[in-house]
């Protein structure tokens, strides 16, 4: 693999062990690897660190025509409001959307990867998070989705990361709930709490459903699509990441890495200003 001396730490393993719609502020370092991406300084999408110049999301984050350019990556960020000493702001060398990517259904094939211009600091509060195996048993595993989305029906949103425990829903199940006149692709996966009407909502797209295996985090999901995130009948859809695990590490094996940039500004500071920029930005709107 293409990797420097920035990417040797181990994936899936925050320092601490062990919005989302109905859950709570996730502690600090608890993920490290969340990505927020903004456009025009508001956050769209979640995301996950693959590795210091990876980012793992959905497709469907770049539609509307939006330039890529115009797109921020910021990682070591809790409040979308503040910004620590550990929050990095990092632009997008190359985009890569899966080939199938609405070819067969509109949802289908909802990955893709982000190359970033120069490489990710890794810290106790930003790390990578694994992929899974190819052949990996889902049953009984603890999964966890994260983001920065809708945590009412009224559309409301928090600046603080917010994390939900999520039980993995069989596909049959999910199918019979979203009626067969929805089909789901066999690359695509539920999860959701129907009996505690907890979910993921609109704003968390992109970002990851991950399941601790053997003591370790392993992502297993991107959140891609829903009915109604407020419905408690309707699971959270994701891409399965096993699913496009080759193509996946095809950019990740294959993409030469972008020539060091020169750094006008320390990765703290940039951030420091683009945050600022963005809550300058937030007012200004309203």
């Amino acid at each position: 693999m293409h990797l420097s001396k920035f990417a040797r730490r181990a994936c899936g393993q925050p320092v601490l062990q062990g919005k989302i719609f109905g859950g709570t502020s996730a502690p600090s370092r608890k993920w490290p690897w969340q990505v927020s991406l903004h456009f025009s300084g508001i956050h769209i999408c979640g995301g996950s660190i693959l590795d210091a110049y990876w980012v793992l999301t959905a497709a469907h984050c770049f539609d509307s025509e939006k330039i890529v350019e115009a797109i921020d990556v910021y990682v070591g960020i809790m409040d979308l409001d503040v910004a620590t000493r550990y929050t990095q702001w990092l632009e997008i060398n190359r985009l890569f959307i899966h080939p199938t990517y609405q070819l067969f259904h509109p949802a289908g094939g909802d990955v893709a990867l982000l190359q970033l211009k120069s490489p990710i600091v890794f810290s106790d509060f930003v790390l990578p998070i694994c992929l899974p195996p190819s052949n990996l048993n889902l049953n009984n595993l603890s999964c966890w989705a994260t983001g920065w989305g809708h945590v009412s029906p009224q559309g409301k949103s928090l600046k603080q990361l917010q994390e939900v425990q999520l039980p993995l829903i069989p596909k049959p199940l999910c199918q019979l709930l979203y009626g067969f006149t929805t089909y789901l692709l066999p690359e695509m996966m539920c999860a959701g709490d129907i009996k505690n009407e907890k979910n993921v909502c609109e704003g968390d797209s992109g970002g990851p459903l991950v399941c601790k295996v053997n003591q370790t985090w392993r992502q297993i999901g991107i959140v891609s699509w829903g009915r109604g995130c407020a419905h408690p009948l309707y699971p959270g859809v994701y891409a399965n990441v096993s699913h496009f695990l080759s193509w996946i590490q095809y950019y990740l094996n294959h993409t030469p890495i972008p020539p060091l940039l020169t750094p006008s500004l320390s990765s703290s500071l940039r951030a420091t200003l683009s945050t600022f920029v963005t809550m300058l930005a937030s007012l200004l709107v309203w």
